[in-house]
């Protein structure tokens, strides 16, 4: 108990005493002790766990910081002087399909013959049916 407790008129420490002192004892389950020691002796057995090898990792990861880091750069230098020579003008698409019914044919194949593997590999994996 706290002090500011023990000078509250309401608790009667004598009362508190006499109750713990009529209560049964607690006592654990017949099992209970058995596990508990052959979780302990379990986890005495468990290795211990092997540490990460800081030592040999450190160089590679400034390697690849060194690198990432010296491509940042030449990004930025080349990037500069490209976007001063770029005019900003207006962009020309200029498309033409000389032969589309020929273009289409050729979709057309690609995609029948996708489907036609894809058939004979279900079929090979022993699935049958379209899905």
């Amino acid at each position: 108990m706290n002090p500011n407790q023990m000078n509250d008129p309401r608790i009667n420490p004598d009362a508190i005493d006499h109750i713990l002192a009529t209560e049964e004892q607690l006592i654990p389950s017949s099992g209970f002790l058995a596990s508990v020691m052959e979780s302990v002796q379990e986890g005495a057995r468990t290795p211990a766990r092997i540490p990460f090898p800081w030592k040999r990792a450190i160089p590679g990861i400034l390697l690849a910081v060194g690198v990432f880091g010296w491509g940042a750069v030449q990004l930025v230098r080349q990037t500069i002087p490209a976007v001063k020579a770029l005019a900003f003008s207006q962009f020309h698409l200029s498309v033409t399909v000389e032969r589309p019914l020929e273009q289409v044919g050729w979709i057309a194949l690609a995609l029948a013959l996708s489907l036609a593997s894809w058939l004979l590999s279900r079929r090979l994996a022993g699935q049958s049916g379209w899905l």
